[in-house]
């Protein structure tokens, strides 16, 4: 489990309403307007806190489980960026994996976030966040399979976005349809490093995994 902040914040949450239950039930006679009070507080924050928690446990999991089912690596990961680190990162990048710990997928808090509200929704009218932050953990999980080219990596990635959205519990139709709406309104823009003239649209959206096509 991923252990940041919030979580050490819900922990000592969960601790002070034990207490506040404790105090309540030792000063029911004398106190318990204000113990009772207190005790809703602490609930209100706990659930507060706690709710946000496991938002990023849950969609960082799930992100996991496709970084490890795109690279085939089963000690593959995804960490997903936490509020408190998001507030000094002035990078533009929304994700990377380093060459000397390849198999962890960083993906930014806006692209889990994205995936998340993806998860959540019905699937049939994705924003264009959504596209992008399935397409964006699909390329990092090209990384953890060792492919670095930029260029490749997307390449690749764009073969199995349909896929992934599956996986994920899309239609085949939705699915089809994210993947070839990424391919023709995202990837013309992206820079020269992340484009290829050898990348067409049969090779982008039309095969399958185990094709001989990765390296």
């Amino acid at each position: 489990m991923d252990v940041g902040v919030l979580t050490v914040v819900v922990a000592a949450l969960v601790a002070l309403v034990l207490r506040r239950v404790v105090v309540l039930r030792r000063d029911w006679h004398t106190a318990r307007g204000f113990a009772t009070g207190m005790l809703v507080v602490c609930v209100a924050l706990l659930v507060t806190a706690g709710g946000f928690e496991l938002k990023h446990q849950w969609v960082q999991a799930r992100a996991t489980a496709l970084v490890v089912h795109v690279s085939g690596s089963r000690e593959a990961q995804a960490d997903c960026q936490r509020f408190t680190p998001e507030l000094v990162d002035l990078s533009v990048t929304s994700g990377f994996v380093f060459s000397d710990s390849q198999n962890v997928a960083h993906l930014r808090r806006t692209v889990c976030n994205d995936l998340y509200a993806w998860l959540l929704s019905s699937k049939r009218a994705p924003t264009d966040g959504q596209v992008r932050a399935l397409h964006i953990t699909v390329h990092e999980a090209m990384h953890v399979r060792g492919e670095f080219n930029e260029a490749r990596a997307e390449c690749f990635a764009m073969q199995q976005d349909a896929d992934a959205a599956r996986f994920l519990g899309a239609s085949r139709t939705q699915a089809t349809a994210l993947a070839e709406r990424y391919y023709r309104d995202v990837y013309p823009r992206m820079s020269a490093e992340y484009v290829s003239g050898d990348c067409a649209a049969d090779r982008a959206l039309d095969l399958t995994p185990g094709d001989g096509q990765f390296p």
